[in-house]
């Protein structure tokens, strides 16, 4: 499916060399698949190439919230939104500025794609990221039962349960996450993970997606969910590790230091 998709990408970029859709898509496709390095080279030639394009912009900003570079993610956000304020390919932004603690703006990117099933999954995990329980327990019933979206794991933090059902949720989801594709889900569930308590599962989970190129830098340093972590010594490992994931894209000088 991916290789797909990369084949009719490039040879629409090659009947039209100027096709952002395309090139935008090849880009998220190398970065998912943990193509860091090439995916930043072509997102920063995109956005030169083409600076009054909002998908060229948030294309970037993709490229950087793999990258762990948040705030520089978020910049391409506000870019791409001040182009183009009614595009709902936009949404995925709100990861970005939920994981940075500044939810209001992460609501803008939500809204854009208000009453979808993918607005309805991200809200609770936005509400969580807010403190709010009681509204995030209610928005949980508002998600879709498809797989995909674990609202069982999210069920089961939010409400009471006993530790052999919690045990088999958290055994099942680390199971079938780690079996998608995009690391990015590994780092959301891994996240959920540290704010439920598990933090072994969690720890596991976000080092994989760091090997994976989801390196995940300033968002460990700045998530509200997994601030938990922060005090375990396993924390540091992961911390440099996600560091060190950042080297794709160190020649450019735009690794974030804190």
């Amino acid at each position: 499916m991916f290789q797909h998709s990369n084949t009719s990408c490039e040879r629409a970029l090659g009947l039209d060399p100027n096709l952002i859709i395309a090139a935008s898509q090849l880009i998220t496709n190398r970065v998912e698949r943990g193509e860091l390095g090439k995916a930043y080279e072509e997102a920063t030639a995109l956005v030169k190439r083409r600076p009054d394009s909002a998908l060229a912009h948030f294309t970037l900003g993709y490229v950087f919230r793999y990258a762990g570079m948040l705030e520089d993610s978020a910049r391409e956000c506000d870019n791409a939104l001040a182009l183009n304020p009614a595009n709902y390919q936009l949404r995925s932004c709100a990861w970005a500025f939920m994981q940075l603690g500044r939810t209001e703006r992460a609501r803008d990117f939500l809204r854009l794609d208000t009453g979808s099933e993918w607005a309805a999954w991200v809200t609770p995990h936005l509400l969580l990221r807010e403190g709010k329980i009681n509204e995030a327990r209610e928005a949980v019933k508002q998600m879709s039962s498809n797989p995909r979206y674990h609202r069982d794991l999210m069920e089961a933090c939010l409400q009471p349960q006993p530790r052999a059902n919690i045990d088999k949720i958290v055994q099942e989801t680390e199971t079938s996450t780690l079996a998608e594709a995009d690391p990015e889900e590994w780092y959301h569930q891994g996240a959920l993970l540290a704010y439920c308590g598990k933090k072994d599962t969690a720890f596991h989970m976000l080092g994989m997606a760091i090997q994976q190129n989801y390196c995940s830098y300033s968002n460990l340093l700045s998530d509200p969910l997994v601030r938990n972590l922060h005090s375990d010594r396993t924390f540091d490992e992961v911390l440099t590790a996600a560091h060190n994931c950042q080297t794709a894209i160190q020649p450019s000088g735009n690794t974030q230091n804190h």
